[in-house]
């Protein structure tokens, strides 16, 4: 039998190598579709809840509306005294873009008289621009204007992760740099609308622009208990 060449040897080197990287962005490809179509799963279950809700929830009241972080705030730990009903209107994974076209289901059926916003870290996540980010953004308040006029409506600041304590599947560096540069321009689009700017980032933010551990749920995105008594205990204030 013949001694394989060198150059056969590295030819059958670079083939393996390559089926190896075929197989894994086949793999990784899989993944991110089966976590976007459960995402899409999830935001459709949620809303066809909030449908049937409607029919007997009370207007007027206050309404939190966000992702995941306002998804898994669990409300009535921290709210339920205040004089008004206080609906939760997350849905984990949520976009600028997947808000922005549930506002009518999730919000203005409802007719609130407080709004408390927080969205844009799953934007940031996909790496959907700061562009396309801001200007849903802008749509979302410029709709909300439209259609609750006389709301009191307060822009939350996205809040920083933690890639220290657990590896998410966001990307941490590319989260790190945008969410300041985010904020401050949300805080821009808030002032021009009339809404108050609610600046939690400082609240939650360790010195180095990552989410205090103390504060971080397991993942190192989400909140844990302790970061939503930080939370309320900062915005509470301004609901009553």
């Amino acid at each position: 039998m013949k001694k394989p060449s060198k150059k056969d040897v590295a030819f059958l080197a670079i083939i393996v190598v390559l089926v190896a990287a075929v197989a894994t962005f086949s793999a990784l490809w899989g993944v991110a579709y089966q976590k976007e179509k459960e995402s899409e799963v999830y935001y459709n279950q949620k809303c066809a809840a909030f449908r049937l809700d409607n029919k007997h929830l009370s207007q007027g009241q206050i309404v939190f509306i966000g992702d995941s972080i306002t998804d898994y705030y669990p409300l009535d730990d921290f709210y339920a005294d205040l004089p008004l009903s206080v609906y939760n209107r997350g849905i984990g994974g949520d976009t600028t873009s997947g808000l922005l076209k549930r506002l009518d289901l999730s919000l203005f059926a409802l007719k609130p008289t407080k709004v408390s916003l927080l969205i844009g870290i799953n934007d940031i996540d996909t790496d959907v621009p700061n562009e396309t980010l801001l200007a849903n953004y802008k749509k979302i308040l410029d709709e909300i204007k439209a259609n609750l006029p006389d709301a009191e409506v307060f822009c939350l600041s996205i809040l920083p992760v933690n890639e220290d304590i657990a590896r998410y599947k966001i990307n941490c560096e590319r989260t790190t740099q945008r969410v300041p540069v985010v904020n401050s321009a949300i805080q821009t689009l808030a002032e021009a609308h009339d809404y108050q700017f609610v600046n939690l980032y400082p609240l939650f933010e360790d010195g180095s622009h990552h989410l205090i551990k103390e504060y971080a749920a397991g993942d190192g995105l989400h909140l844990s208990h302790a970061g939503y008594e930080v939370w309320s205990a900062a915005f509470k204030p301004m609901l009553q």
